[in-house]
């Protein structure tokens, strides 16, 4: 298993290393709860105002650039406040658990149409099965190729992985209701309902190719930029985990929000708050594992880059 994330032995080392100082400090981190918030809000935000950018060219001939923008952007500002349903499985939206639960699934998880405790069930399994063919998560299993582009971007891909994830609640004994994929279908068709009916043409097929299209290509980029390493499958999968940082940029920040931007930390240590990586990160730097980290950071057009290269010139999996 790759180091960076298998990190028990370092973690002890790092222990060791500082005299303890290391849990001390762990303990120190505590979530800035505001500062998620601020970010969530932000989010919806940014939905909104791609909502009136596609109203605004909405007329005449600005229709034909209204609806594909609209729908990139609202698509993508949909996969920004997705990233913190990862939060909300972490229980870091609130001090209180059960509150964090509620609020999770009353703000973030109704648009994938399932419950924090449901993607709870499915994402925890990805952190000790990381590297593994057992990996919940394993979007990244995929060679970055235009076949596989095209089938994130028709759909193939999304419908796949819903069934995969059903399938696999059922063999671990999930309760899995279908209310929360009603309820969430629900909310969207009203609020195309809605749309339709002010005559907000624009901003309806917009939201539909954001949600249906444009949403699942950025979810499924951003976990395979985060965890794809050609080198790292043979013929049986994968054969190791790869993690990385990738920086504090806009882009950065928002496509990997939530703290995705500096996953391999996360992986590391699971139950900080994305709100207190960047002091995690800054810390490290003074010890040890700063060669690693160093290492492991890029941005994500140069892991596109070279993820798509390796790929395309020998396809080592799938």
């Amino acid at each position: 298993m790759d180091f960076s994330t298998n990190f028990v032995s370092k973690r002890i080392a790092l222990i060791e290393e500082t005299g303890g100082k290391y849990r001390e400090f762990l303990q120190t981190l505590t979530p800035h709860y505001h500062k998620v918030w601020r970010d969530i809000v932000f989010g919806y935000l940014m939905l909104a105002l791609s909502l009136y950018i596609a109203w605004l060219l909405q007329p005449g001939a600005w229709f034909l650039i209204g609806v594909p923008l609209g729908g990139l952007l609202i698509g993508y500002w949909v996969a920004y406040i997705q990233l913190f349903i990862h939060e909300a499985a972490h229980y870091n939206l609130w001090h209180d658990k059960n509150a964090s639960d509620r609020l999770g699934d009353l703000f973030i998880a109704w648009q994938v149409g399932t419950t924090i405790r449901d993607y709870r069930a499915t994402h925890f399994p990805h952190h000790t099965k990381i590297g593994t063919a057992e990996d919940t998560e394993a979007s990244y299993f995929n060679a970055l190729t235009p076949r596989f582009i095209l089938e994130t971007l028709t759909g193939i891909h999304a419908l796949r992985v819903f069934l995969a994830r059903r399938k696999s609640g059922a063999a671990r004994g999930a309760n899995r209701s279908w209310g929360p994929l009603l309820r969430g279908v629900a909310v969207h068709l009203a609020l195309l309902g809605f749309l339709f009916y002010m005559g907000a043409w624009a901003p309806a097929l917009a939201w539909m190719g954001g949600v249906g299209v444009v949403f699942p290509f950025f979810a499924t980029m951003r976990q395979l930029l985060e965890h794809r390493e050609p080198a790292a499958f043979d013929a049986n999968g994968p054969t190791e985990g790869v993690t990385r940082i990738f920086g504090d940029g806009p882009v950065a920040s928002t496509f990997g929000g939530a703290g995705f931007n500096r996953h391999l930390l996360h992986h590391w240590e699971p139950t900080l708050s994305y709100t207190r990586l960047k002091d995690y990160e800054t810390y490290l730097l003074t010890t040890s594992v700063a060669p690693l980290l160093r290492e492991r950071s890029m941005t994500y057009a140069t892991a596109f880059l070279h993820i798509l290269k390796a790929d395309n010139k020998k396809v080592p999996h799938g």
